[in-house]
């Protein structure tokens, strides 16, 4: 794949480095969509948001760590703003509720907790057990502080684990 930017030749190295960063993007796809999924994204949404975040990919200049977590927050940024675009626009009528996932009976839903967390909490979780961040990566993807991210993890998966076995331990 042979991608350049109108009216800037590039060097060897710089298409190169190019085609590394995009073949580490669509390596990211699968991971970055289940997180999307994950975040509560319908698979139809997550597609779409990824393919925005790949356009922003092809456009990218400077260095990137990770692939997968650059993708995964401009993906899921993606996401959220097309998500609030349709809750302006669609009129309260045509609103639909979805379950409630305390009415289910004896099944344990990790989506539907997740659903329950704050988007921040949603976003660091998925960020550090699904794209598997470390901290640092998580709290430079995000802009926030590291000992945020550190009692953001801490809080979720206590709620987490109390919601869905019951316990601290």
């Amino acid at each position: 794949m042979d991608v350049t930017v109108a009216g800037e030749p590039e060097s060897t190295d710089e298409a190169a480095a190019r085609e590394e960063w995009l073949a580490r993007c669509q390596a990211a796809y699968g991971t970055v969509y289940r997180g999307l999924i994950a975040l509560g994204a319908g698979p139809e949404d997550a597609n779409d948001a990824l393919q925005d975040a790949f356009v922003d990919a092809l456009r990218q200049h400077s260095p990137v760590a990770r692939a997968d977590g650059w993708l995964f927050v401009v993906a899921s940024r993606k996401w959220r703003r097309a998500r609030w675009r349709r809750r302006i626009f669609r009129p309260l009528a045509f609103r639909h509720t979805s379950p409630n996932p305390s009415d289910r009976d004896e099944e344990i839903d990790l989506l539907a907790e997740l659903s329950r967390l704050t988007e921040r909490q949603r976003t660091v979780i998925v960020s550090r057990y699904v794209l598997d961040l470390s901290q640092r990566e998580i709290s430079e993807l995000l802009g926030i502080a590291p000992g945020t991210v550190a009692a953001t993890v801490h809080q979720a998966t206590m709620l987490l684990r109390e919601r869905l076995i019951g316990g601290t331990k």
